[in-house]
């Protein structure tokens, strides 16, 4: 314990205070400069760990992954997905870096509390629509909001993402996501206090030569209940858990899914420029193909098969016969 002052040194001391020859408080300054002291921030409190968010990046890079694949797909093109961060924001803050019109889906994620939001911007629903439509994948330039014709296209698109959201998340949670409401004005969706934390994973998005931006936003209070299990041990030890054969069924279940293009070549034939040209309706051009001769059958692209042609039921249809071996190729 210090020593007791007397009346003479608490009377001198007081009057140096009055003075002004002794300062009679520390400045704020001064305090934040002790290394112990840290600035907290109540309006933007963090709830999840850094740990915790590097679990949910590798999660949501798992989705990537299988999404990309699957998008591919579906669109008939070169499809990109890039995470460009993590992060933890208030939800208000959300809200306004959203452009209006966008494409909000606001999805329910049993058995989790709370709705999540998929959201993508214009420049991407409009690639992605022009390019289910027969285009080139070129976005529009012009904001305006979806028809319900393009909604119904978007549905599909946003169907193919929960899947494969549903399928990531497996290693934590079984999830079941499903669509609830769709908006196009930001203002309008209101899943959360505007003042509540929550997490938004940014992906850059790459459709044929089109640019975009997809955002997934999760207030941290709908992942509250599982955040134990977002712990980088789960998520490690669940790794280990997998084994050889289980990553091999879960690779041949993917690849078993896949949509291949499968072309048969009824026969070629090689004329010169000036027939070509001359070419009308009615005209008749033989082919360098025998009539029993077998067809060759194509996947995307490439010879693969031979096959007899004919009919199974009203549809047209071929039998396959041998397969083309590599040195032939």
């Amino acid at each position: 314990m210090g020593e007791i002052l007397d009346k003479e040194e608490v009377e001198a001391l007081l009057s140096a205070v009055s003075s002004g020859n002794i300062a009679s408080k520390r400045t704020v300054e001064d305090i934040l400069e002790k290394k112990s002291v840290v600035l907290y921030d109540f309006k933007r409190r963090t709830k999840i760990s850094r740990d915790r968010i590097r679990t949910l990046e590798l999660l949501h890079e798992n989705f990537i992954r299988i999404y990309t694949v699957k998008l591919a797909n579906y669109l008939r093109t070169m499809v990109e997905l890039n995470i460009i961060s993590v992060d933890q924001l208030t939800y208000a803050e959300f809200i306004a870096s959203l452009s209006e019109p966008t494409y909000l889906a606001v999805l329910s994620a049993e058995p989790l509390p709370g709705q999540i939001i998929l959201e993508i911007d214009p420049s991407l629903s409009f690639s992605i629509i022009d390019r289910l439509l027969g285009g080139s994948g070129t976005g529009s330039e012009e904001a305006r909001e979806l028809t319900e014709i393009e909604h119904s296209l978007m549905k599909e698109v946003v169907s193919l993402a929960l899947s494969c959201l549903e399928q990531a998340w497996q290693r934590i949670i079984p999830l079941q996501l499903k669509m609830e409401v769709r908006e196009s004005n930001p203002q309008f969706v209101h899943i959360a206090h505007p003042g509540e934390m929550a997490i938004l994973v940014t992906m850059k998005s790459m459709v044929g030569e089109s640019p975009g931006v997809m955002n997934i936003c999760i207030p941290c209070a709908t992942i509250e209940p599982i955040l134990p299990k977002l712990s980088p041990y789960e998520w490690t030890s669940e790794t280990r858990k997998q084994s050889p054969e289980k990553v091999g069924e879960f690779m041949k279940r993917n690849l078993e899914k896949t949509k291949i293009k499968i072309t048969v070549e009824l026969g070629t034939a090689t004329i010169n420029m000036r027939d070509f040209l001359q070419l009308k309706i009615g005209d008749v051009v033989l082919l360098e193909q025998r009539i029993k001769q077998d067809l060759v059958l194509k996947v995307e692209d490439f010879p693969k098969f031979r096959g007899s042609p004919g009919r199974l039921g009203k549809r047209k249809a071929i039998q396959i016969t041998s397969k083309i071996s590599s040195e032939e190729n």
